[in-house]
């Protein structure tokens, strides 16, 4: 099995742009950088056919008894990743058949009038498709955009203070950076949204549908996402504290290093779910189904675990000071070199 290191850094140099690979550890170069470009050429893969990075590490299978020579040259990146020419001819037409809102930036003209018609929707009847609008860094702050439809619109840096967008609409949008202090985003559908470095503080989320969203590092904390659907979310480095996730549905989700402090996760589903360092001091975990979830090395000072399911997990070098595991559910359970809470008497 490989556990190494490598790096690229891109740099431009004499009008080309080169790339500084740096490989650490103590298993055979060659084999690691081939295995590297093949979990990359996976995740473009999933990207292009399914619209969405995986974010989760890749499992590429048993790597024992490979020996570096036995290794195939490969003459192409495309051997490389076994990709056919079928596979191949399915991507170049997956990419065209990308909207054409999405690959043309709107004029200022057009991007006028897209403001003015979202301004404007309710008091017109509330009814005009909004799709596909060009929203980047508009203000749309105070807004009553309830049940409107803004799929595959780009509102990167837009301003939705109080916005009200209760059940609305938002698939496949970009939405990094936006500010939506205070806004309603009751039962709103966010699936495969770009959200990265958002702040979404203390807003409402309940039932919100964030299926395969990318929330890297946003800010979440004391949000209410109470039966919340984020099926395979990406949420690494974000901002949890205190947020009330009970009861919602985060299987497979990545929490990677998420900061999940005093968070209430109760009920909540986390099967399969990444959470490897994540920070999760005094978090409500009781009732939470937590099969197969990855914990290694996460910080569970305190939490509260009781009556949870640890079936299959993986707890290694996790800290477990003062946690309350009573009636936990264990079966196959990973907790090598874990910190374990004294006894219960």
């Amino acid at each position: 099995m490989i556990a190494s290191t490598i790096t690229i850094q891109l740099y431009p140099a004499d009008g080309r742009q080169w790339a500084n690979v740096i490989i650490e550890g103590l298993d055979d170069p060659d084999l690691v950088l081939a295995e590297a470009v093949r979990a990359l050429g996976a995740e473009m893969v999933r990207y292009f056919l399914e619209g969405t990075l995986g974010g989760s590490p890749l499992d590429l299978g048993s790597l024992s008894g490979v020996n570096a020579p036995d290794v195939p040259q490969p003459s192409s990146v495309g051997e490389l990743l076994g990709l056919s020419e079928a596979l191949s001819q399915e991507l170049e037409t997956a990419a065209n058949d990308l909207p054409t809102e999405a690959l043309i930036e709107a004029s200022p003209q057009v991007r006028q009038e897209q403001y003015q018609k979202v301004k404007n929707w309710k008091t017109s009847g509330g009814q005009e498709l909004l799709q596909g609008f060009d929203l980047s860094g508009q203000d749309l702050s105070g807004l009553d955009l309830s049940g409107a439809d803004l799929s595959q619109s780009d509102l990167e840096g837009a301003k939705l203070i109080n916005t009200n967008l209760e059940g609305a609409n938002l698939n496949d949008v970009i939405l990094s950076t936006a500010v939506l202090t205070g806004a309603n985003l009751k039962r709103i559908s966010l699936n495969r949204a770009k959200l990265v470095e958002v702040d979404l503080s203390q807003v409402n989320l309940e039932e919100a549908d964030l299926t395969q969203a990318t929330l890297t590092e946003a800010a979440l904390n004391r949000s209410n996402l109470s039966k919340a659907t984020l099926t395979s979310a990406i949420l690494s480095q974000a901002n949890l504290t205190r947020v009330n996730l009970s009861e919602a549905n985060l299987a497979g989700a990545n929490l990677g290093e998420a900061n999940l402090t005093e968070a209430d996760l109760s009920r909540a589903d986390l099967s399969n779910a990444f959470l490897y360092e994540a920070i999760l001091p005094k978090t409500n975990l009781s009732g939470a189904n937590l099969e197969h979830a990855n914990l290694s090395r996460a910080n569970l000072v305190q939490a509260d675990l009781s009556q949870a399911n640890l079936s299959y997990a993986d707890l290694s070098l996790a800290d477990l000071t003062d946690a309350n595991l009573a009636e936990v559910t264990l079966l196959d359970t990973d907790f090598e070199d874990a910190i374990m809470p004294p006894p219960q008497t």
